[in-house]
């Protein structure tokens, strides 16, 4: 039986930008399985003490640190990353919309959107046109309303912040976190059934 490996992401973090374009192949060479997760990543950093926008709250030497590592992970994994000039962005219909869709190219198509073409993902013309892309109905954005999905965000976030996560992307593999994409190969490990730091009874 497969491992399954749980991605928790917002599309509102280049680091989950960046650990989505890596899992599913991190997933398929470990003989795993991925399981988005999508959560609203400032309600869970307003629940656990972290400020809503943590890259800004950083002392001047770090920030630089952090957006010139975002360079170097870009470079090594081979995909394209431009900062987005909506930053910091409104994702909650996106993320519902995640939630309705239940389609992993609706995941990198927004992600896309937000951290190669530079758009504003909480305007519901982008999120059509994404949905289009992946030849998916753009009416599911009317779904985002329902009182249903707004419920169903607010439980994933919720469970996330009941198990630990502690950021995105935030990788779970039978149990044990993982946090970061820098991480990915603690969770290649895991897969294998021998991981990273074992904890022994």
């Amino acid at each position: 039986m497969s491992r399954i490996v749980e991605c928790w992401y917002d599309f509102s973090s280049p680091f989950a930008y960046l650990g989505t374009t890596q899992i599913e192949r991190v997933a398929a060479e470990h003989g795993g399985e991925v399981r988005w997760r999508p959560f609203f990543l400032g309600g869970l950093f307003t629940e656990i003490g972290t400020p809503l926008v943590p890259m800004a709250a950083f002392p001047e030497p770090k920030r630089a640190h952090a957006a010139r590592e975002l360079d170097r992970w870009s470079d090594w994994w081979g995909v394209e990353l431009r900062w987005n000039s909506h930053f910091p962005l409104h994702t909650i219909t996106a993320l519902r919309l995640a939630l309705v869709a239940d389609d992993p190219r609706l995941v990198h198509r927004v992600m896309r959107a937000a951290w190669v073409d530079d758009e504003d993902v909480k305007d519901p013309a982008v999120l059509a046109r994404c949905l289009a892309d992946v030849g998916l109905d753009p009416a599911l954005l009317e779904r985002t309303q329902e009182p249903e999905v707004k419920a169903q965000l607010k439980a994933a976030t919720d469970e996330a912040v009941a198990r630990g996560v502690p950021g995105a992307p935030t990788f779970i593999v039978d149990d044990e976190l993982y946090w970061g994409q820098d991480r990915l190969q603690f969770v290649a490990r895991a897969l294998d059934g021998d991981p990273v730091g074992k904890r022994h009874a």
